[in-house]
């Protein structure tokens, strides 16, 4: 396994959940992280969490949604540190309804962010890993992108085409040294689908009793990240052990 020390790590949706451990979980590694978000108070205490001393992080606010937002997370990220090891594709949207309760507004909010980010990110980091002859970006999909889900059947067919065009731009750049690898958890307790709709209600996504820990999740995310240089992880599946 590879060490991470003064690697260079870019995390979306840094700010709260996942996001937030996964910033964690490279700061103990010894990892250079840039944070990535758009609500600057929660990156600051993000950061503040990690253990993450001064020089060794820089907070970017952006959308990831339009190419302006992934093309300044970019920039200051080669400005402050010069290169990008790692980058973790994390932001997430997600609504919980029935198809004809879904709305216009909410089926793009979250076909902006699942999918047209990562697909932002591919535009403006590629380039820059091929200069560097490597890199590795990771992104966060879900289990319920392996089937349909009622209730979030939106949500499922994002993380379904965020798999698939993970797989296939992986084929096309493995042979620059680029790995992309693709994360499925299941069952995390998390508050994300407040983060687009703002409802103050529990996330029902998922009726397993037992879920994931966002801890466990990061720590899924740094063993891709570690893998030996010639090893590529295309998509790994992670689920609680046990639901009752």
């Amino acid at each position: 396994m590879q060490s991470l020390d003064n690697k260079v790590v870019v995390v979306t949706g840094a700010s709260r959940g996942i996001g937030a451990a996964i910033v964690k979980e490279f700061a103990k590694e010894g990892a250079n992280v840039v944070l990535a978000a758009r609500d600057r108070a929660r990156l600051a205490e993000s950061a503040a969490q990690s253990g993450l001393t001064r020089g060794r992080f820089h907070i970017v606010t952006a959308d990831i949604t339009r190419r302006s937002g992934m093309k300044k997370i970019v920039s200051q990220t080669i400005r402050k540190f010069g290169r990008i090891d790692i980058f973790v594709n994390n932001a997430g949207v997600g609504v919980h309804k029935s198809i004809l309760e879904t709305s216009e507004k909410e089926y793009d909010g979250m076909y902006d962010t699942n999918m047209k980010g990562v697909f932002l990110s591919f535009l403006e980091v590629i380039p820059i890993m091929k200069k560097q002859k490597g890199g590795q970006i990771i992104n966060i999909s879900s289990a319920a992108g392996l089937r349909g889900e009622p209730m979030i059947a939106v949500y499922a067919s994002t993380k379904a085409a965020l798999n698939a065009l993970s797989e296939g731009v992986a084929r096309e750049v493995r042979n620059d040294g680029i790995k992309i690898s693709v994360l499925a958890p299941a069952s995390v307790a998390t508050d994300f689908a407040y983060n687009f709709t703002g409802e103050k209600k529990p996330n029902r996504a998922s009726k397993a009793k037992k879920k994931l820990t966002v801890d466990e999740v990061a720590q899924a995310v740094v063993a891709m990240a570690k893998d030996n240089p010639n090893a590529w992880t295309s998509l790994s599946v992670l689920r609680p052990l046990s639901v009752k």
